[in-house]
């Protein structure tokens, strides 16, 4: 009873269509409907509230953990006689930033992305930070249950395709070093340790003394593969 007094009260409300939107989007009416109005409010596109710049990057870096995590919990049960190796790379194939855009578009989130850039489209990170802010949003609103059944649920079952993932090459490392001595580019990687925190390593890939990819890792293999993983982003995007 208590849920449909909520649904009827937001239904009324003047945000009548997003919610209807969103409600096809993520299974469920939202309960604080601000937090997805910010996740799905990129940078350039910021506004003020009560003296404060708001976006949704907080959000975005908030999801992008949550997502993280239960990806990490999925994989974990899925495969439970494959070792840390295996789970790390199956992972990043389902969170890089080119698959979370495309998880982006698949859910049909991109028209309501609320930014102000004349990026193109298939080269913006826009919808991919969108994707984990609203990540951010349902675990907020709802709670760590909640988000991940809709990770399950909608995103998992429907859209991602494990046999397929297997088979992909993510050795980001290797593809740019194969790239380079295609075009007789010379790169270079400059990887150094700065902390003792988590994602203490850090990675970059330079060409003709300018950074192309930035990465970050629990260990320098890591950050060099995601620095990599930037590069060949960056370089596709100025070949076509």
């Amino acid at each position: 009873m208590l849920r449909k007094l909520l649904a009827f009260k937001l239904l009324n409300s003047r945000n009548h269509d997003f919610i209807i939107k969103l409600r096809e989007i993520l299974g469920f009416y939202p309960s604080d409907l601000s937090l997805y109005q910010i996740a799905l409010t990129h940078k350039s596109a910021s506004y003020t509230l009560k003296g404060e710049r708001v976006n949704n990057e907080r959000l975005e870096f908030l999801g992008d953990a949550i997502l993280d995590a239960v990806i990490s919990d999925f994989l974990y049960k899925k495969y439970p006689n494959e070792r840390e190796g295996f789970l790390t790379e199956m992972r990043s194939k389902i969170v890089n930033g080119e698959k979370l855009k495309e998880l982006a578009v698949k859910i049909k989130i991109e028209d309501f992305v609320n930014q102000k850039t004349n990026l193109p489209y298939t080269s913006s990170r826009i919808f991919e930070d969108a994707f984990e802010a609203l990540i951010g949003a349902i675990y907020l609103d709802k709670g760590y249950k909640k988000v991940y059944k809709f990770i399950n649920k909608k995103i998992i079952v429907k859209h991602l395709d494990f046999p397929k993932l297997e088979l992909i090459n993510h050795n980001y490392k290797s593809q740019l070093i194969e790239w380079s001595q295609k075009t007789k580019s010379q790169i270079e990687f400059n990887s150094f340790s700065d902390g003792d925190s988590l994602n203490n390593f850090t990675s970059q890939v330079i060409i003709n003394d300018t950074i192309i990819g930035l990465g970050k890792g629990n260990s320098k293999k890591e950050a060099e593969q995601n620095a990599a993983q930037e590069a060949l982003i960056t370089i596709r995007e100025f070949e076509y």
